[in-house]
């Protein structure tokens, strides 16, 4: 269905501007004059006067998004709205223009008939996991109850989410800035550093030779460089979507000094606040652990998970089986152990939950005081060799000069 940008005016004058979905002009004509509303401008949204139509210039919906949409949608579900009428409002007030298309979507299916679970089904920006929840709270007619906890999930993910972004953009932009001076360096100061070097007939020691040479194979062979460097991206990105890459990295994730402590606490701050959402959402341990696992992230973990859920089919106890799988720390153990017992597993793994979060903060400080210096000392070798295969030819010359 077509958006259209409409311009319009009331009888006193005064104008409004906006936008909806429609099947052609005509009928939005239709609609703007039953409300005794002049149309003085329509204009349909394409590519041209909206960048955003072309599908890779559409926004993402991230989970701020979700986050956003959930406690909106619990707030006016509270205030007393049917589920259609609150559809109606949220999508009015969307800013992302990717989810307002897809909630106009959601709130068409609602007013055919199909339920709210259904509708969302339909759309892949909607995890699996807020389906179930959303269907969960069909059943038990707490669906306000749910888009609060899951509002509070996903603001949770988003935090965590953001710090990680936020500690990595620091090292990226040394690293970016350095490949660039370096590729400046060899490519244009180094050659001509060259030039006047030669017309003294000094001989390069072989620091020089070995720069001076790189230098020559930069500037000849640069579009070489650019497109190696860029299929070695490319390959990478394939490699790592692959069943394989995916196994590869969530290997050195879990192998790798200064990564697998921020890793194992990611996880289990996940399993933790996942597990707890959902069984206290009225959603069954073996159902639960299904949509745990696929939130999970490292593959080995969710492989290992398979075992977990097979032995509580079998009516094991769920702390028996986390404890053999040998990568949950013994607080996780412990909680686990003490929420069965007692019969509040959910509130225990939220405490739980809550801790690991405070991990999480505390390993991506931990992990960024070992990578920045780690990253700094690795170009300075770099640089500083470069800088020395420059000085060492002028020093040649001076102790020539002396003699």
């Amino acid at each position: 269905m077509p958006t259209y940008i409409y311009k319009v005016k009331n009888e006193t004058g005064k104008v409004f501007v906006g936008e909806t979905n429609v099947v052609s002009r005509e009928e939005l004509v239709k609609i703007l004059t039953s409300k005794e509303l002049i149309p003085i401008e329509i204009k349909e949204k394409n590519f041209i006067n909206d960048i955003t139509q072309i599908s890779l210039f559409k926004p993402r919906v991230k989970v701020k998004d979700l986050s956003m949409f959930c406690r909106q949608f619990a707030i006016v579900l509270d205030a007393g709205l049917s589920i259609s009428v609150a559809m109606d409002v949220i999508r009015g007030q969307t800013a992302n223009v990717t989810l307002k298309a897809i909630l106009t979507d959601v709130y068409e299916n609602i007013q055919k008939g199909y339920s709210l679970s259904k509708s969302l089904k339909k759309h892949n920006v909607f995890p699996e996991l807020l389906i179930n929840m959303v269907e969960s709270g069909e059943v038990s007619g707490q669906l306000d109850k749910i888009f609060n906890r899951m509002a509070e999930f996903f603001e949770k993910e988003y935090k965590i989410n953001k710090r990680i972004k936020g500690a990595m953009i620091y090292p990226m932009v040394l690293v970016f800035v350095s490949i660039i001076v370096v590729f400046v360096l060899m490519t244009f100061v180094l050659p001509q550093f060259a030039k006047a070097l030669d017309s003294f007939n000094v001989e390069y020691p072989l620091p020089t030779k070995v720069v001076m040479g790189m230098s020559d194979f930069f500037k000849t062979y640069w579009f070489l460089i650019g497109g190696g460097f860029i299929t070695t991206i490319l390959s990478a990105s394939v490699y790592l979507k692959s069943y394989t890459g995916k196994r590869t990295l969530a290997i050195l994730a879990l192998k790798v000094p200064i990564v697998k402590n921020l890793v194992k606490n990611i996880i289990t701050s996940r399993f933790t606040r996942t597990l707890s959402t959902l069984l206290a959402s009225g959603v069954l341990l073996i159902e639960a652990l299904e949509m745990v696992q696929k939130v999970i992230g490292n593959i080995i973990i969710k492989e290992k998970f398979e075992h977990v859920l097979d032995e509580v089919k079998k009516g094991k106890a769920l702390t028996a089986t986390i404890s053999n799988m040998k990568f949950f720390p013994p607080l996780v153990i412990s909680m686990v152990k003490i929420g069965e017992e007692s019969g509040g597993l959910d509130f225990s793994l939220e405490k739980a939950a809550d801790y690991y979060d405070q991990e999480v903060d505390s390993s991506i400080s931990q992990f960024l005081s070992m990578l920045e210096p780690a990253i700094i000392l690795f170009l300075a070798i770099i640089v500083g060799f470069i800088v020395m295969s420059v000085l060492l030819p002028m020093v040649k010359m001076y102790e020539n000069a002396s003699f």
